[in-house]
């Protein structure tokens, strides 16, 4: 019996810890992570306008292209499958806070956003790998993780400085104001 009601009060326990008495809630938005200086945007210099680019893995492009008035989305071309770009480790802003990005080795692929002949955003489908090397000229991936997940870096003011970074594809509501208003900025 003693058993019984010791396991009925660890249960308990457990279930309100589990369900915590505080009122819970979801983002309302995608986090922004702010670098003052830019963040680093490996292979946004590498497009090969000889190539057709490989469309796997790009992100969705649909609904800014439908619902932003002058926007393009240029896909970078690549002169392999698997293009690997590395991101260094790099400190920015989650709201107040500091925090350190980790370091990230990964297949990607990415979209130049332009709109009204201004770069706004870059982009990136990606796909981690474990290890990656050049030989002879191409890359070589020992191992990758079985998602695709995608981050897009906003220039927030029309500088060409790249200091917001969404865990997510361009969406409408992401354009900054400076690139809403032809002949601006």
């Amino acid at each position: 019996m003693k058993k019984a009601i010791r396991a009925i009060i660890a249960a308990s326990v457990l279930v309100s810890v589990a369900l915590g008495c505080e009122f819970r809630y979801d983002p309302a938005s995608l986090p922004r992570f702010y670098r003052e200086e830019g963040w680093n945007l490996p292979g946004i210099h590498d497009d090969d306008a000889r190539v057709e680019p490989n469309k796997y893995g790009f992100p969705s492009v649909d609904a800014v292209l439908r619902n932003v008035p002058g926007a393009k989305a240029y896909p970078l071309r690549r002169d392999e499958d698997h293009y690997v770009v590395r991101f260094p480790a790099e400190v920015f802003l989650l709201g107040n806070e500091r925090k350190r990005m980790r370091p990230l080795l990964a297949k990607a692929s990415i979209i130049r956003w332009e709109i009204n002949g201004k770069v706004v955003a870059y982009s990136y489908g990606l796909i981690p790998v474990t290890k990656a090397y050049k030989n002879k000229g191409k890359w070589v991936y020992e191992g990758e993780v079985g998602c695709i997940f995608y981050g897009t870096f906003i220039d927030d003011k029309g500088d060409g400085v790249f200091r917001t970074l969404v865990p997510d594809t361009l969406s409408p509501e992401l354009i900054p104001i400076w690139a809403k208003s032809p002949g601006t900025a």
